[in-house]
């Protein structure tokens, strides 16, 4: 044949496709349709000389037995340094604990428990508790508590005390009403002492504090609060122009961080969100597969708890729902889901978390009986390993003929480098998720982890698992495919 230097068209290429995907979610009730990430995380890397980032996906940070104590259902924890040494105070049914040791027994075993430390004018530290029944006030971490008996103190309450400039502010439980403590002295509050916010016809859910605001979180609607130093009443006054027109669907997803606050949301509209406030600005953080979750929930959604944690290097919103837990990233302000066990089945362990020594937070079980750190360097969940897991969307590689697929290689770094626990196993679906092929395993324990004969397919998604007590980090995968004809 002469020699031509016309090209010839390949049919031949290869395709390099990223692990960090946003998860989607056709089905609420269900994860096993479309893509999603489960037990990992999405990690962005850049060094100041590198143009371009490094984003990989990772395994979630694991779980170590810190304390054990009686099981019962988690009401709340808090981590209190007092003095200099630090203490995690735990609350399971109606038992108290510290450091995993009895320290009270309350009155009331159900409904979420909520903290706030105390700062008096001459200096003096106090942590305030409030079961929704009654409040308590530690003058230490290892005393029992003295109740707050002043005939008051509004109960029932909305257990999330809050503490600004000396006073301590309660919302009464199904009023409009903010209660406020004498200055400098949570156990004691006088008649009268109280605000109302009244710019909606809507009940108070939660309280919240951001800067030198109160935040009055109702069912359609957020009122803003400062301390106006009123001589009389309650000291706070309302800023007027600063409202939002959307409310909490959820008491106990409200969490303030060191800038904003987050809490599940709800409008009179319909529909459940993620929102953040920061000042008087707010800004939605829920995606469509977060809001399909949510409706799938129904009116289960309304016992949802949220917690903020920093792990792993990063800042998550936690969200646990009856089943499922959905975690948010601000660094990478991507979605992902946590779950446990080998099978990933089973809701994520944790309901409850707080700050802990040297920076690695504390986990609180759902159904009582253990406090775990949590951390990266921590590989299984007190022991049990956990499932990793990589859905993808459905890929044609931008046409919907026949191709066929000769090669698929993991890039990433080994997670076990000279050890055994290497092995990654991969499916594929060509018929929209419904079945799966037998899977297939690839050995991260040399340079090119790759597999072959993949077959024929028009559009394709995989799943990638991963079972073992060590760190994954991956960067994506590579294919080789043909293009056949129609």
């Amino acid at each position: 044949m002469a020699f031509t230097k016309n090209p010839v068209s390949s049919t031949y290429d290869t395709q390099r496709i990223d692990f960090a995907l946003a998860p989607q979610q056709r089905v609420g009730t269900s994860r096993d349709k479309d893509a999603g990430l489960v037990n990992m995380m999405v990690e962005t890397l850049l060094a100041p000389s590198q143009p371009n980032k490094r984003i990989v996906v990772k395994s979630r940070p694991g779980l170590n037995s810190a304390y054990t104590i009686n099981s019962g259902v988690a009401r709340g924890s808090y981590y209190w340094v007092i003095s200099g040494v630090g203490y995690i105070i735990t609350v399971c049914a109606d038992k108290v604990y510290t450091n995993g040791s009895l320290v009270t027994t309350l009155t009331t075993t159900t409904g979420n428990v909520g903290f706030t430390e105390h700062v008096s004018s001459t200096g003096t530290v106090v942590l305030v508790m409030l079961d929704g029944t009654k409040g308590y006030v530690f003058t230490d971490a290892v005393t029992a508590p003295t109740e707050i008996t002043s005939a008051d103190f509004p109960t029932p309450h909305v257990p999330i005390p809050i503490f600004l400039d000396g006073y301590i502010f309660v919302a009464k439980a199904n009023t409009q009403d903010i209660y406020n403590s004498n200055l400098d002295d949570p156990l004691l509050w006088t008649a009268g002492d109280y605000i109302s916010a009244e710019m909606y016809p809507d009940k108070i859910v939660a309280l919240s504090k951001n800067n030198n605001y109160i935040y009055a979180i109702g069912a359609n609607s957020v009122e803003f609060f400062y301390d106006a130093a009123t001589a009389t009443g309650s000291p706070l006054a309302r800023h007027d122009s600063a409202v939002q027109q959307f409310g909490c669907a959820a008491a106990g997803t409200v969490v303030a961080t060191e800038k904003e606050v987050i809490l599940v949301g709800e409008t009179a509209n319909g529909g459940h969100t993620v929102w953040t406030i920061d000042g008087f600005k707010e800004k939605e953080i829920g995606i469509p597969m977060v809001k399909s979750v949510f409706l799938a929930e129904g009116s289960s959604l309304s016992s949802a708890l949220g917690y903020c944690i920093r792990v792993s290097g990063q800042k998550l919103y936690i969200v646990t729902l009856t089943s499922r837990t959905l975690v948010y990233s601000f660094e990478t302000e991507m979605w992902s889901e946590w779950a446990s066990g080998v099978d990933g089945t089973a809701a994520f362990i944790g309901s409850h978390g707080t700050d802990g020594p040297n920076g690695r937070a504390y986990i609180l079980d759902r159904n009582g009986g253990n406090v775990y750190q949590i951390g990266e360097t921590y590989f299984t969940d007190n022991g049990a390993a956990f499932m990793c897991q990589i859905t993808t969307p459905k890929y044609d590689f931008d046409m919907f003929d026949t191709k066929f697929m000769s090669r698929l290689a993991l890039i990433g770094d080994t997670p076990d480098p000279g050890g055994t626990n290497n092995n990654v196993t991969v499916q594929w679906s060509d018929d929209d998720y419904v079945t799966w092929t037998t899977a297939r395993t690839i050995t991260f324990s040399y340079n090119f982890p790759a597999i072959h004969q993949l077959g024929k397919f028009r559009r394709r998604a995989f799943r990638f698992k991963y079972i073992q007590p060590a760190l994954l980090k991956l960067d994506g995968f590579e294919v080789d495919i043909n293009k056949g004809s129609r």
